[in-house]
Parts: C-alpha cells; sequence; structure tokens
C-alpha cells in the first residue's frame, strides 16, 4: 500500500512498498527511479517525478545534466516555472486559474509538433504544450500526428514502417503541412529531444501516446521529466488505473464524450489530475452543470475550442470573433478551468484583460488602436452588378451569412468568411475611418494552395494598389493576416474601397477581414 506523504526540508516525497518487489520491465524502471531516489537528492536536492513546491524554483525535478545536442536546445525565459505550473496545474475548483493549452506546440509560428513549435508555444506564455507521439519501425519515439509522414513532411510512409534514422532524413513542412507546402529545416523530433526543450519550462500533454505508454514511460524517466506529462486517453477505467498504479507520480487526464460519460464516476483508487471533456451538443450529459461542477471538486475540467465538434460551437474563431460566444462561455458557463487552442497568444491576452489574476494588463480585443477591421462579409447593399459581381446567384456558402445574395460567404469553424472566390469576381466594401492619416491595409486570409490567388484594391475609385499575391496558409481553416504593399493617405470619415479577383489567376482562398492600421508618423 501506498505510504504517507512526508515533509524534509521542502521535500515532498511518498514511500511506495509494494512497488519495490514488482518485477516486470516496467515496474522495474518504477523500483529503480525510486531506489535512486537518494542519489537525485543528493545531486539536486528533489526527487524524480516530485516537483520542488516553492513557486519561482529553476531546477528540475530529478534534473540530470544533457550533454551534446539536446543541451544546446534548452533556453531560459518563460513566464512561469514548471514549479508555478504544477502548482497551478494540482490546483482546482472554484478559483482555479485558466490554463492554456498550445495544440501541437504552436504550429501557427512553426511546424507543427517541431521544436522550434514547441519553444514558440513556451515562449506565448502556455501552461501545457501539446504535442503528438509515435514509435519508429526501430522503436524510437517521434513527435508525427498522423500515422504517415505524407502531410507534414517531404517524405511518404507510415512512421511505423520507418526507421528513426529514415524519419531523421525528413524535413518538416511549414505550419499544418499538406500537398504544396513550403519545406523549412526543422527535422521530426524525438520525444527525448522534445522534452529537453521544455524542461523547467512548462508542462506536456502526449496525445497518441497511450498505445505506447510504457516506452513513453521509459522517455520521461531517462529525462527527469515525468513529472512535466499529462498521460491521456479514453482507454478503460481498469486499464488506466492498472497503469497509475504502477507509478503514484504519473499524472493523467482522462477524455470523456458521451458515449463513455460514465467513466466520470468509474475511478476508484486513482483519480485523474483533469477531465477533457469532448461534446457536440449542450444536451451531452458530461457537460451538464451539475455534472462538471462535481468534477471541479476532485479535477480540472479541460475543454477543447479547436474546431466546431470538440466543444459544440465554441470554437477559437468565435473567441476571435466575440469571446463571449466561445472561451467565456466556455469558462464562465462551462466552468472549464483548461483551454486547448490554436491561438495561445489572443486567449492569455484575452484571460489577462478579464482577470486580475492572470496579470490584469492584456488588450482586449486585440484591434490595435486607430485600427478599423471590415469583416468580409459586410459588403455593399448596393445589390448585383453595383455593390458586387458573382458569377453566379448562389451562394455557395450556405446559411452562414446573405444567404439569398450572390456573393459566397463560408463558416469556417466560426470563422464567417468570403469564400469559393473565382477570377473576374469582384465586391465593393465602405470603412469608416476614425482619424486622418497614412493607413496600411491587411487582410487576413487562408489556403492551402501556393500561390493561392490574386486581386487588387481600389480605393475611393482612384488609387489602386495591387496585383496582391495571396500567399499559402497551409489550410483553408488556418487564417493569416497578411500585409498589403504599400499605404493610403485617408481622411476621417467613410471610404469606399473595391476588392478585385484576377481574371486570369488561379483562385481559391479564403477572406475573413481587411484591416486597416494607421501608421504613426
Amino acid at each position: 500500500m501506498v505510504g504517507d506523504q512526508q515533509d524534509d526540508g521542502g521535500l515532498r516525497w511518498q514511500w511506495c512498498g509494494p512497488l519495490i518487489i514488482l518485477v516486470s520491465t516496467r515496474e522495474l524502471l518504477v523500483r529503480r527511479k525510486w531506489l535512486s531516489g537518494a542519489l537525485a537528492v543528493v545531486t539536486t536536492g528533489v526527487l524524480v517525478g516530485v516537483a520542488p513546491t516553492s513557486a519561482g524554483a529553476r531546477v528540475t525535478a530529478g534534473a540530470t545534466p544533457i550533454s551534446g545536442a539536446l543541451a544546446q536546445t534548452v533556453e531560459s525565459g518563460p513566464a512561469h516555472t514548471i514549479a508555478q505550473v504544477r502548482e497551478q496545474f494540482l490546483r482546482h475548483g472554484p478559483g482555479a486559474e485558466v490554463l492554456v493549452v498550445a495544440h501541437r506546440g504552436h504550429w501557427r509560428a512553426a511546424p507543427e509538433n517541431s521544436l522550434k513549435a514547441i519553444r514558440s508555444a513556451v515562449k506565448a506564455g502556455a501552461h501545457v504544450v501539446e504535442i503528438d507521439v509515435r514509435r519508429t519501425a526501430d522503436g524510437h519515439l517521434v513527435l508525427m500526428h498522423d500515422s504517415t509522414v505524407d502531410r507534414t513532411t517531404d517524405g511518404t510512409g507510415a512512421v511505423s514502417e520507418l526507421t528513426l534514422a529514415e524519419v531523421r532524413q525528413l524535413r518538416l513542412k511549414v505550419g499544418l503541412g499538406g500537398d504544396q507546402a513550403p519545406l523549412t529545416d526543422e527535422r521530426v523530433p524525438t520525444l527525448a529531444e522534445a522534452m529537453a526543450v521544455v524542461k523547467g519550462r512548462a508542462m506536456v500533454n502526449l496525445d497518441k501516446a497511450w498505445d505506447i505508454r510504457d516506452e513513453a514511460y521509459d522517455v520521461l524517466v531517462d529525462t527527469g521529466t515525468l513529472d512535466h506529462v499529462l498521460f491521456k486517453s479514453s482507454a478503460p477505467v481498469a486499464e488506466v488505473e492498472q497503469f497509475l498504479a504502477t507509478d503514484p507520480e504519473i499524472l493523467y487526464v482522462h477524455v470523456v464524450k458521451e458515449e463513455n460519460a460514465a467513466d466520470l464516476d468509474g475511478f476508484t483508487y486513482h483519480q485523474p489530475e483533469a477531465f477533457e471533456l469532448v461534446f457536440d451538443r449542450l444536451t451531452e450529459p458530461q457537460i451538464q452543470p451539475a455534472v462538471v461542477a462535481a468534477l471541479r471538486e476532485r479535477a480540472r475540467v479541460w475543454v477543447n475550442t479547436l474546431w466546431y465538434g470538440l466543444a459544440a460551437g465554441y470554437t477559437d474563431e468565435s473567441s476571435l470573433r466575440d469571446p463571449a460566444q466561445g472561451w467565456g462561455a466556455v469558462v464562465d458557463r462551462h466552468q472549464a478551468d483548461m483551454i486547448q487552442t490554436d491561438n495561445p497568444e489572443q486567449l492569455i491576452n484575452w484571460l489577462a484583460s478579464r482577470d486580475r489574476e492572470h496579470g490584469g494588463q492584456g488588450q482586449w480585443p486585440s484591434l490595435p488602436k486607430e485600427s478599423v477591421r471590415v469583416q468580409a462579409e459586410d459588403y455593399s447593399l448596393e445589390g448585383k452588378g453595383i455593390g458586387y459581381h458573382d458569377l453566379d446567384d448562389e451562394n455557395r456558402g450556405g446559411t452562414a451569412a446573405r444567404q439569398y445574395e450572390g456573393v459566397d460567404v463560408c463558416d469556417n469553424n466560426a470563422a464567417i468568411v468570403m469564400c469559393w472566390i473565382r477570377g473576374g469576381e469582384w465586391v465593393k466594401y465602405t470603412v469608416e475611418v476614425p482619424k486622418s492619416g497614412t493607413y496600411r491595409v491587411s487582410a487576413r486570409m487562408s489556403s492551402p494552395y501556393f500561390p493561392a490567388g490574386r486581386f487588387s484594391m481600389t480605393f475611393d475609385g482612384q488609387s489602386t494598389t495591387g496585383p496582391v499575391d495571396v500567399a499559402g496558409t497551409t489550410s483553408h481553416d488556418a487564417f493569416e493576416l497578411q500585409e498589403i504593399e504599400g499605404t493610403h493617405y485617408l481622411r476621417r470619415g467613410t471610404h469606399e474601397f473595391e476588392v478585385r479577383m484576377d481574371e486570369d489567376a488561379y483562385q481559391n482562398f479564403n477572406i475573413d477581414y481587411f484591416q486597416f492600421d494607421r501608421v504613426k508618423q
């Protein structure tokens, strides 16, 4: 049985007698870890797998010096230490801080699941970095979301059929990858390399790793980062509890959907530290207010706002338009205290703007002062042939907005965008300029294609900018703000601008909005 926790000079440790006599390979590793604890205390002052409890401590639990290439990846500079994040994570219930989970590292800033994406997520201030883990043909653990390397690298084939040496030769593609995405110099990292980058800086959630949890555990013990990691699955409760019983320092998140909602009350011996609630509708049992309130008494509540269907209609894109329709509802109405997002900076800024506990210094909305946005669906009301020209009268986007008019408007996970764009089409808009001055124009656009399209902009029927070549973003759902070359002097008041698609260029992109930023002289 597990003995009482004790305190010795600020160190928290736990004696687990039965673990000493287990004889399987995994349990021998556990025994090795605990028997070597005394050496860990002598060398680092902490036990493997137990974080220092003092806020601001920079020593990672069980830290072991890393030589060579791994040592060179370690950086400094996160806003919080692993001790602070662990303390926050293990604190739940009313008043607990909302923790930010960065999806696949920070793929908007670097190739998904790359070391650079992990560094970017930590730099952005994410408390937890989510990564995906696969096993190679020769038994090494590498970061890869898909079962194949096709989408995100310049190679082909299943990860399980490639050796580590073969995977090492591959180059990662920009962002979310795809057939036309440009290559980068980033390579597929191993789990050990990823943990070296994040060590002492943030926690890590391992996705796709449940079936290889024993191998992942071995890597974490060897790198001294077991205390950083959240294992995750929706496996049967008995299977999960068997794994958790082998080491009391394992942290675990249980994924709950409608079909396994009974798991919420199924854990007897080892309670998960968090429950990840996935729900398509608010009628599902796992998201009912009384159920969630009871959960918060014993664990954290994790919600994903990545796309439709993970948290009903609450998405990052709905949050960027109006936080009350996304992050705000998830936190205030549905009591989530962990959010996985593809927009960590914006979520952190929103949290900081609403909550002194998160710093109280964030800016929201994120629109710069003296800037103005025009949503793509807010085109002229003057009608067909005067306010716009579309190649057919059907709104191919359906019911997203202005469904009975000709301009195609789509709903991309709550980003309401102009879509199905084709050469020769044009649309007119008006913009209310708040202050006279020189303005730079940008457009928030998306496309998996390279190049994605071309258009020109004419202001007040006089000055024309372009043609503007639209840069690919690796996905129709991966929106990026693209600056349009040149500036325009605009007086305070109402101005008209026309967006005209190049008749001869290939067109396959979406426009979310246009942004006018006043240039400071």
